[in-house]
């Protein structure tokens, strides 16, 4: 028999179950909001995988003293819109920046709360009760968020559920960590395949020969060696002006949040300028068959040196500008078939290579065309180039093909997950 629900009068909740109650948060929860010292109490850092161990990449203060204390079954959550369910209960004590709210819990019970408080029903409610000037730079005071209501079951179902969602919840992560890993052993074979192909070709017999370039080794005998700088023109980005970008135009610049692996992201992170500041830029227009790249990351991540080559398709919407921290390769003779070399920067020895003389701060890495213009790459004949470059296309979109199916299942998986929480934190579905 269906047990009987009532509406809770709030938004994000909904129905619960009769013997449910609603309360403010501020009357389940205490805030601790006592200053502390990182000498003290160890950094933590607040994450949307939980609260862990103070992170390398994180950012650091030399304020020491300015942060909140947090005691194991804490429950702490970033208040900035653009950490959405940055939040757990810690298993530690510790301290986090001031940015966080920290709540210990009146009655509730803690393995509850992990599910309650971090379901997207009540990080959406979270984020609703923020102010600011902008999306991306609001944020949630305690006084606010102590007002959003909360469903409570009794504390015998309370466990019932946490135990029923470490049980589920624990068996779609375990399916999660398992198609993550395919999807990475695919991208490695993707790789294998690739740096095979770009430098030795398609004839497994071919006779081979020393490079005489250590990080090249031994390639085919009718093959040659190029330095980069004769194989293409560099194409330097524009130093554009933030006050002078406008609304949608037909003339969009190309940042790097816009070149990511192999994917074109022409339509997310957009920002346009209009015809005239266009007209200044003219040196920076992108062109069809140009190899972009990234110059700026992560400091001694390799994997920020991302390349793609531009198509047809990507500039029949908009005229594309360089900007100044994304570098582009334009085809300087006639023996290069640009395809092929977007495949062959992908080789990784070429990459460490590069990264040999990468400069910058300590958190973030710059490479230097100076650097790049130095390094040596492979010259196959022409027709050679064609042949890999099209079974390259080949076989990479059968992998790109299974690696989106994965995806595809990741999306679903996590879809689900949200859902299985939510329903039964609200009371929506019963623990048999």
């Amino acid at each position: 028999m269906a047990r009987q629900m009532k509406d809770s009068g709030v938004e994000w909740i909904g129905e619960i179950p009769e013997d449910w109650s609603i309360l403010p948060l501020g009357n389940c929860f205490n805030e601790r909001n006592e200053k502390v010292s990182d000498y003290d109490w160890e950094p933590l850092s607040v994450t949307k995988q939980g609260i862990v161990k103070q992170l390398e990449t994180a950012a650091k203060s030399d304020a020491h003293d300015a942060r909140k204390k947090v005691c194991e079954r804490d429950f702490v959550i970033n208040s900035r819109s653009d950490r959405k369910q940055s939040c757990g209960v810690s298993a530690y004590d510790g301290s986090v920046s001031l940015i966080n709210i920290v709540l210990s819990s009146r009655f509730l019970n803690t393995e509850y709360v992990k599910y309650l408080l971090k379901n997207y029903g009540f990080a959406e409610e979270f984020y609703r009760w923020g102010t600011g000037i902008v999306a991306d730079l609001w944020s949630t005071k305690y006084e606010r968020m102590k007002k959003i209501m909360l469903p409570i079951p009794k504390e015998n179902e309370q466990l019932k559920i946490a135990d029923f969602l470490d049980e589920k919840v624990g068996e779609i992560d375990s399916v999660i960590a398992k198609t993550k890993e395919t999807i990475e052993d695919y991208k490695k074979y993707k790789q294998a395949i690739i740096t095979d192909t770009v430098t030795k070709g398609l004839n497994p017999n071919v006779e081979m020969k020393e490079s005489g370039i250590d990080y090249l080794k031994n390639i085919p005998c009718n093959w040659g060696v190029i330095p980069i700088s004769i194989a293409f023109n560099f194409i330097g980005g524009y130093a554009y002006k933030s006050d002078r970008f406008c609304g949608k135009t037909p003339y969009q610049v190309i940042r790097l949040g816009n070149v990511k692996n192999d994917n074109f992201i022409i339509d997310e992170k957009c920002v346009f300028i209009d015809e005239e500041y266009a007209k200044e830029s003219e040196k920076s227009k992108i062109c069809k068959d140009d190899i972009l790249f990234t110059m700026t990351g992560t400091r001694g991540k390799k994997d920020y040196f991302y390349t793609l080559i531009v198509k047809d398709k990507d500039l029949q919407k908009r005229t594309l500008f360089l900007n100044q921290r994304v570098g582009c390769f334009r085809k300087a003779i006639d023996q290069v078939f640009m395809p092929y070399y977007n495949y062959l920067l992908k080789y990784q020895n070429i990459c460490d290579y590069i990264f040999l003389s990468e400069t910058g701060t300590a958190n973030q890495g710059n490479i230097g065309i100076e650097s790049i213009n130095t390094t040596k790459l492979l010259l196959p004949p022409l027709e050679e180039q064609r042949e890999i470059a099209e079974y390259l296309d080949e076989k990479c979109s059968e992998i790109d093909k299974l690696i989106a199916k994965k995806e595809e299942l990741l999306v679903d998986l996590e879809s689900y997950k949200k859902s299985l929480i939510y329903e039964y934190v609200t009371g929506k579905k019963e623990v048999e």
